[in-house]
């Protein structure tokens, strides 16, 4: 095959660990909800990362209102997300990923980022880690509207067009199989599964679209895209 020429990066549990977001969210969170109410900021905090913890997804923001009643007094679920969504993120890249990005901007290689998820939080991620520093374009697919996220194939056309290259020598990165990969597929691109420890998903199986490869590190991804650059392909899964 070709080698790839323009490489495109997912945001969320790709180019840092999603959790470390939900952690700084809902540290925002608590301290906003406990205002006037019996209930200390860590103790709010700690009931909601333990939720979390636990498996517990769309219903923590609930939960905590039934926990701590004087705070269901002064706040709603709605306000709350607002909250969450609106916050200034505390995260980081993940180790390995800056260096990356870095030398592959330095090697003349067009990078970019697709992104869904609502918007002014996609927006306040991509300022804390600078993704703007490395890739062009950013595109945040809720610009558009949710019919618009993965897997439609309208963010990957547009980066396509933005680099001006052909599907076969581009590749996406991503880590969620129910809809980073069907969009590259379709379109004949290539992709590639970062699976790591901390992940959302990272026990989720493949669903009918898998990923052209999966690595299990950054480094392994590294060595991947360098091979991928220079036209060297051995095998789909690295550890």
């Amino acid at each position: 095959m070709k080698p790839v020429l323009g490489v495109a990066f997912d945001l969320d549990d790709t180019l840092y660990l999603e959790r470390d977001y939900v952690r700084s969210g809902f540290r925002a969170v608590a301290e906003y909800a406990v205002r006037g109410a019996d209930v200390s900021a860590e103790d709010a905090f700690t009931f909601l990362w333990h939720d979390f913890l636990a498996g517990v997804r769309g219903s923590a923001f609930n939960d905590l209102l039934t926990r701590f009643p004087t705070v269901a007094e002064r706040r709603g679920v709605r306000e709350l997300v607002g909250c969450y969504r609106k916050h200034a993120p505390s995260i980081a890249y993940l180790p390995g990923v800056e260096a990356l990005l870095r030398e592959l901007r330095a090697e003349g290689v067009p990078l970019a980022v697709i992104s869904d998820g609502p918007l002014i939080s996609q927006v306040a991620k991509a300022e804390a880690l600078g993704v703007a520093c490395y890739a062009e374009p950013v595109v945040l697919t809720d610009a558009w509207g949710q019919d618009f996220w993965k897997p439609h194939v309208r963010a990957f056309q547009t980066v396509a067009e933005a680099f001006g290259l052909p599907a076969e020598r581009l590749v996406y990165v991503g880590d969620n199989p129910d809809k980073d990969f069907h969009a590259p597929a379709q379109l004949g691109w290539r992709s590639v599964r970062l699976r790591l420890p901390g992940q959302v998903r990272e026990a989720r199986p493949h669903d009918a679209v898998p990923p052209t490869y999966e690595v299990g590190s950054v480094t392994a991804l590294r060595v991947l895209l360098l091979e991928l650059l220079s036209g060297v392909e051995h095998g789909s899964i690295r550890s």
